[in-house]
C-alpha cells in the first residue's frame, strides 16, 4: 500500500496532466479470474504510446475519480463511473493525435485480449466503449483525403472521357 504522501503526489500529478490531454482513454488490463497483461506487454504498450506523445498510467480508482472531479477539463469527467469498471484500471493520457492514439490502442488490444476499453474523454465529453471503438476503426486522415480526392476526380474524369469520345466521333464524320 502506498503512503498518503505518495498518493497526494500522484493525485497532484494526474490533476496537472488531465487538462493538457486531448484524449483520456479508460482501460482495464486485469480482471478477477482472468490473466492480465504481463509486465513485458505493459512495457511494450507504454513504449508504443510514448512514440505518439501519450502515456499509460496505472492509478487507483479513487484517485482517478478525485482527479476527474477536481480537474479543469471540460465537462464530461464527472459523468464517468470509475468504480463501476471491473478489475484494475489504466489511463491513457494523450496530448498527440487522438485518432492515432486510439488506433494504436485498438491494434494492441486485438493482439492482447486482456486490454479492454471502458470509454474515453474526448472533445467536450465522455464517449463510451462503442464510440471509442468506432473512432479507433476510422481510416487515417491520409486515406480519407485520398477518398475525397477520388470522389472529386471521378465526375471530372468521366466528363473528360465522354468529351473525348464525342470529339473522336465528330472527327470520323468530317
Amino acid at each position: 500500500m502506498k503512503p498518503k504522501t505518495q498518493k497526494k503526489e500522484e493525485l497532484k500529478n494526474l490533476k496537472s496532466k488531465l487538462p493538457k490531454s486531448k484524449i483520456t482513454v479508460f482501460t482495464t488490463f486485469s480482471r478477477v479470474g482472468e490473466k492480465g497483461l504481463s509486465v513485458a506487454k505493459m512495457s511494450e504498450l507504454k513504449r508504443a504510446l510514448r512514440a505518439l506523445d501519450a502515456e499509460y498510467l496505472v492509478i487507483k480508482k479513487t484517485l482517478i475519480d478525485l482527479a476527474l472531479k477536481d480537474s479543469n477539463r471540460p465537462a464530461g469527467g464527472e459523468n464517468v463511473d470509475i468504480h463501476g469498471v471491473d478489475g484494475s484500471i489504466g489511463l491513457v493520457l494523450g496530448s498527440g493525435d487522438a485518432y492515432a492514439i486510439s488506433k494504436k490502442l485498438y491494434e494492441f488490444s486485438k493482439k492482447n485480449t486482456a486490454l479492454k476499453f471502458f470509454g474515453a474523454l474526448f472533445g467536450e465529453g465522455f464517449i463510451g466503449e462503442d464510440g471509442f471503438l468506432e473512432m479507433a476503426k476510422m481510416p487515417s486522415r491520409e486515406v480519407l483525403l485520398a477518398r475525397l480526392f477520388g470522389m472529386i476526380k471521378y465526375p471530372i474524369s468521366g466528363l473528360a472521357i465522354v468529351l473525348n469520345e464525342v470529339a473522336k466521333k465528330k472527327e470520323v464524320q468530317i
